[in-house]
């Protein structure tokens, strides 16, 4: 176990809802000082392509230096920090140490969550703050709190004795969307951990690890925690200078956009059975509604361009028109028809594909979001399938959507498409989002959008969305992307990679052994060793890799294996590189 150590002014109120963080009073008569910046968080020269944010929890106030990305502190109930003896308030602590160099993490207990609320409404409003407790009611109470609402939060699950099973974590990841919670930290101590922390970033979750050491640190990059926190700058810095080679800690997801499409109509069972066969760690479907209030499988709102007739769903009802149709977008030899979400839930039951449901439904229009009340209507569905519970979550342009994941389905995360402007909001004559969607550059205002819908990032690749991509992570977004019509993703600072062509990513090493290995000096002396892969597609296999000694203790070595896999794209040689979790190495 690791240490645990209200209404607003409409000014504000208008401030958050508009996606502005900054320039607000507070609704008492004394000024409040506010801090709205940002500060970016650039690439170090180290070879990882998703270099995780490094998190201090220092003992003293001199250790508030080195390479660290954020500090955690433990305010008291009046907003005091003590370190070392020394108390000093938790303003003079922002103002001296804090502003402009990190992000600051406030450690919250039941009895301080109010003080720091108070602190934040009357005293001083930073936007760029998290929080973190092991108590998940103080979370809520952030999150549902007008003016705190934009304070990130880290879900402190140190003191739980992991599952071996994937989806232990669950339990914890869906309480935590519910409660507006981005971020779960986990002990790195526990055997467990990787699993855990593969499946909360699986789930478009943040993942980090408290690590007490640099073997503990180096075991937490290689499972996916893209944050490590430690009580030691050393441990950090130690840490992080492992990763030298280019490429991934933890092998990107690649998610099958509309299934396999290349040889299967899409989002057809087919193309679905298919992106398993593939490997594909995820799949993105659209989903609809008809008439009768049932949900069928297809990207577009009528079957024009994929089915051989055409026909609108939401005035469709499923036995009398949209059954009858047959998929041909790229062949009818295998007698498809658009497939319902209980038929693609009965395929995948039992494997570890995870969905991605996009909400379409008639792109948002008064008669699927209200009149047929479509999220309700996907809420009884899967609490027919318990068991994939924790096995999909959300994406979707629209507002009504968003809105109705919080109310009806609170645990299930949802992503951010972009600003599109539903039919609901065509109808009443209202802008996208309410106004309220703004781009990736802006981070004080992107952040308050996405925390007041309580979503996640999954938007389309651009240079800017690659270049704020560690700027987002170290505040608890991981970034997903939409949609590769090559291997480009393998560029990308992507947690999760949308493609056209998932069926080319079947072969690429997907994990590599950690079984124990034994050599002669001379062999060690070389800096490599054969070692067996695993494929996305499940095939195992075996290349070279590079010996990356992280610690050493007489004649046993703890050290990472590096794969390289050439690869083009656009006419250009390419590079993707994996690194193993750590494996122990014997020297005869």
């Amino acid at each position: 176990m690791k240490k645990i150590t209200a209404v607003i002014s409409a000014a504000l109120a208008v401030a958050i809802g508009s996606g502005v963080c900054f320039g607000f009073q507070a609704k008492n008569a004394h000024a409040v000082k506010t801090y709205a910046n940002y500060i970016p968080i650039n690439p170090d020269d180290d070879g990882l392509m998703i270099e995780p944010t490094a998190i201090l929890e220092p003992a003293s106030f001199a250790e508030i230096s080195g390479m660290a990305n954020s500090v955690i502190l433990t305010p008291s109930a009046d907003m005091n920090v003590t370190l070392g003896g020394e108390t000093r308030s938790f303003e003079s602590v922002f103002d001296n140490d804090l502003k402009a160099r990190y992000i600051p993490v406030v450690r919250l207990t039941a009895s301080t969550v109010d003080g720091f609320i108070d602190w934040m409404t009357n005293v001083y409003t930073v936007s760029d703050i998290m929080a973190i407790s092991s108590d998940l009611s103080v979370i809520q109470k952030l999150y549902e709190d007008e003016v705190c609402q934009i304070v990130n939060t880290v879900y402190d699950l140190t003191d739980k004795e992991i599952g071996a099973d994937r989806y232990w974590a669950w339990q914890y990841l869906g309480d935590a969307n519910a409660a507006g919670c981005n971020i779960l930290m986990l002990d790195v101590s526990d055997e467990n951990m990787p699993v855990a922390a593969e499946y909360i970033s699986a789930m478009s979750k943040v993942c980090w690890g408290y690590a007490e050491d640099k073997i503990e640190g180096v075991t937490a990059v290689t499972a996916g925690c893209y944050g490590i926190v430690s009580s030691s700058t050393g441990v950090l810095e130690n840490t992080l200078e492992v990763f030298t080679e280019d490429g991934f800690a933890r092998a990107q997801y690649i998610a099958a956009h509309r299934g396999i499409t290349t040889y299967c109509n899409e989002q057809s069972l087919t193309s679905v059975a298919a992106s398993v066969n593939e490997g594909a760690t995820h799949i993105e479907l659209d989903i609809q509604i008809t008439k009768d209030r049932d949900i069928l499988i297809c990207h577009n709102s009528e079957s024009n361009g994929t089915g051989s007739k055409n026909g609108y769903y939401f005035v469709s009802t499923l036995a009398e028109h949209m059954r009858r149709l047959q998929l041909v977008d790229y062949s009818n030899k295998y007698d498809d028809t658009y497939p319902t979400l209980r038929e693609v839930f009965d395929l995948v039951r039992g494997t570890d594909v995870i969905l991605i449901l996009e909400l379409k439904f008639d792109n948002g229009s008064t008669v699927a979001s209200e009149q047929l009340n479509a999220i309700e209507k996907l809420k009884e569905i899967t609490d027919e399938y318990p068991d994939m519970a924790g096995h999909w979550f959300a994406i979707t342009f629209f507002a009504p959507y968003a809105e109705g994941m919080k109310t009806y389905l609170p645990k299930v995360p949802v992503g951010h498409l972009g600003g599109g402007l539903a039919g609901a909001e065509k109808d009443k004559n209202l802008p996208a989002w309410g106004g309220n969607w703004c781009g990736m550059g802006n981070m004080a205002s992107k952040i308050a959008f996405t925390r007041s819908y309580n979503m996640v990032f999954d938007e389309t690749y651009q240079g800017m969305t690659n270049t704020m991509a560690l700027s987002y992570l170290a505040r608890g977004y991981v970034q997903n992307t939409w949609t590769f019509d090559d291997l480009r993703h393998f560029d990308a600072r992507a947690n999760i990679a949308t493609t056209n062509k998932a069926e080319d990513c079947a072969l690429f090493v997907k994990e590599i052994s950690t079984e124990a290995i034994t050599l002669s000096a001379e062999e060690y002396a070389k800096g490599t060793v054969e070692a067996e892969y695993t494929t996305y597609n499940g095939w195992v296999k075996s290349g070279e890799c590079k010996i990356i000694e992280v610690a050493r203790e007489g004649n046993t070595v703890t050290a990472l294996l590096h794969y390289t896999q050439p690869y083009a794209y656009g006419g250009a040689d390419r590079t993707y590189g994996l690194y193993s979790k750590p494996v122990t190495i014997t020297i005869e």
